[in-house]
């Protein structure tokens, strides 16, 4: 990395309501253009604006299911026409 490149990196095991606060958090980072990032040890500050990339995956193999999400965009990128359309996600029925 240059010497001006910063990176903040947090893994846990977190129940599903805990998650949910972290993902709240972050939209709200993104909707305000302020998004703070930070442990005892470490933080980086993000200001999110103009296009944003949204990339999603997700996999399940045998018993193991990954769901990637990943925020991307460039500082003083101009406008950019959105060339896919619009992702759909929707929250499903909790099994009984």
């Amino acid at each position: 990395m240059a010497s001006n490149d910063e990176e903040f990196t947090f893994q846990s095991l977190q129940d599903p309501e805990s998650i949910v606060k972290y993902l709240d958090a972050l939209g709200q980072g993104l909707s305000s253009g302020h998004l703070y990032l930070g442990t005892k040890k470490k933080k980086l500050i993000l200001k999110p604006n103009g296009l944003l990339t949204l990339d999603v995956k997700a996999k399940r193999r045998e018993k193991k299911v990954k769901l990637e999400i990943k925020i991307s965009w460039t500082v003083d990128k101009g406008d950019k026409q959105a060339e896919e359309g619009l992702l759909e996600i929707k929250a499903g029925k909790k099994d009984k």
